[in-house]
């Protein structure tokens, strides 16, 4: 199962011949409940917090903490390296909190008196209790707290930030290049399968990463692996033999129902954070299905700093345009995955990273699929994607390059002439 219309298998029909008794028994209960269940969960005990440093202008290293008391020691509970007047996004569990940010003149990640600082108690939180049940939970339009730094600000306590990755890419152990193989038990269908339909325990339990194959080097050229909905870094394991070795991989795994918004940012906050730290010096991205939409929203926030050193972009039977399915799913179906709303033709994601222009890079290479078996006969769709959304006119205007391979939507990782000519793009 790789999309939504494998689960909820109602494109083979308009929405009138389909009414919400039917979609619910095409969604086993179990399903339903645990995506309510988690839901609820995210409503009672989260929220997002959106912030905008100012008072440091063009400064690209501001450290921003979420502290928390803990019985009269601060727990240092989120961090992130951003920038001057940049939109940033915080996940938090429900507490009371205390945001410190500094200036990182020398970019040592470490706080010293001098530098301009902030310190505010109770931030405002965008709590999920408080918004409207069922509707979409997009960070770009909740209210926004601007903070002010100041050089008349001294904290009473050294922050050391030089040990701490980012947050959102830590849990438990630290999944910010953590070494892992391609048999990671967080890679499992079962793992898979809690990333869709409970993501915030997904969240808690396994936690967004960066990881990857051999320790990181920084004199190497990098590839980021993004994978699909209701999918794992996995389904990169035949193609990863086809890349030269000169390269490292960096497998980027979330859970594939949260919000788009939210995971594009985790990846773009992870990208910089690795620039930011070992400078290194090109990245190339390689995603499949629903995770081009995450690359492409990644490269739509991201600043220069990411951007120039981004030379490919390579998407493999990614539904630019959107899925019916998804609306299909927003319409009828008694409990809405968060990331429905995104996947919806027309969305406000779509249109927002429709609008990215790649004509001054990265060269986007678009691979579209167009059967429902290798070698198999021409469809208007991969078993899981229509063409049509697979090209979307958006996508093809800012492509370099655009190939079709008669196979569906997985058999394409495993396609001996798809392997070939990724590791032939990688080599030009």
């Amino acid at each position: 199962m790789h999309l939504i219309d494998n689960l909820l298998q109602i494109r083979i029909a308009s929405a009138k011949s389909f009414p919400l008794l039917l979609i619910t028994s095409l969604l086993s209960a179990c399903v339903l409940q645990d995506l309510d269940e988690d839901l609820e969960h995210a409503r009672q005990d989260y929220g997002y917090f959106k912030g905008r440093i100012t008072g440091a202008e063009n400064s690209a290293n501001i450290q921003f903490l979420f502290v928390r008391d803990d019985g009269g020691d601060e727990l240092v509970e989120k961090v992130r390296t951003i920038r001057y007047d940049e939109t940033f996004y915080v996940l938090v569990v429900r507490a009371e909190y205390t945001v410190v940010a500094f200036e990182d003149a020398n970019g040592d990640f470490v706080y010293q008196p001098g530098e301009p600082t902030a310190r505010l108690r109770n931030p405002v939180v965008n709590w999920f209790s408080d918004l409207q049940a069922n509707e979409p939970v997009d960070p770009d339009v909740l209210s926004l707290q601007e903070i002010e730094l100041s050089a008349d600000t001294i904290l009473d306590r050294e922050y050391d930030l030089s040990h701490h990755a980012v947050q959102d890419l830590t849990k438990g152990t630290a999944n910010f290049l953590r070494i892992i193989t391609w048999d990671e038990e967080s890679f499992s269908d079962e793992n898979v399968q809690l990333g869709m339909w409970q993501p915030i325990a997904f969240e808690e339990d396994v936690g967004f990463g960066l990881c990857v194959l051999e320790e990181f080097d920084p004199a190497k050229n990098s590839i980021v692996l993004v994978h699909g909905i209701n999918d794992s870094p996995r389904v990169f394991r035949e193609l990863a033999e086809a890349i030269p070795d000169n390269y490292q991989l960096l497998l980027f795994h979330y859970p594939s129902s949260f919000p788009l918004n939210y995971t594009s940012y985790v990846l773009d906050e992870g990208l910089d954070e690795l620039i930011q730290r070992y400078d290194i010096p090109q990245i190339d991205v390689i995603a499949h299905s629903m995770g081009g939409l995450v690359s492409k929203g990644m490269i739509y926030q991201a600043d220069s700093l990411v951007t120039d050193r981004l030379r490919i972009f390579v998407s493999i039977a990614s539904p630019f345009g959107g899925h019916s399915a998804a609306a299909h799913g927003i319409r009828w179906a008694p409990v809405i995955a968060p990331v429905w709303w995104a996947m919806t033709p027309g969305s406000p994601y779509l249109q927002k990273i429709a609008s990215v222009d790649l004509s001054e890079g990265p060269d986007h290479h678009l691979i579209y699929t167009y059967s429902h078996e290798t070698g198999g006969e021409r469809k208007d769709d991969d078993g899981v994607v229509s063409v049509e959304s697979q090209l979307d006119e958006s996508a093809q205007a800012g492509a370099t390059a655009v190939y079709g391979f008669a196979d569906n939507h997985t058999g394409v990782m495993r396609n001996d002439e798809a392997l070939l000519l990724v590791a032939t793009i990688l080599g030009e």
